[in-house]
């Protein structure tokens, strides 16, 4: 789905540029350039949320162990 947002923006760019009368190369050079700058920020954006996530999973993880461990339940009393 993203992937074809990036890609019709960079067709809409494209266009954009061809009908204000840049040249077919400038054009195609400028639309390829959008197409990889949105693509990697999606990518980019995708794998920090990844690791967002796995952190949040580790995290409450070691807390559900540490609620769960008889040692600090010991001390506590």
């Amino acid at each position: 789905m993203l992937l074809r947002l990036v890609t019709v923006i960079s067709l809409i760019q494209f266009l954009l540029l061809m009908i204000s009368g840049e040249s077919i190369n400038i054009a195609l050079y400028r639309s390829l350039l959008v197409f990889l700058i949105l693509f990697s920020l999606v990518y980019l954006s995708i794998f920090l949320l990844n690791i967002i996530q796995d952190n949040k999973t580790v995290s409450n993880t070691g807390a559900q162990t540490e609620d769960n461990n008889p040692s600090n339940n010991s001390e506590e009393q």
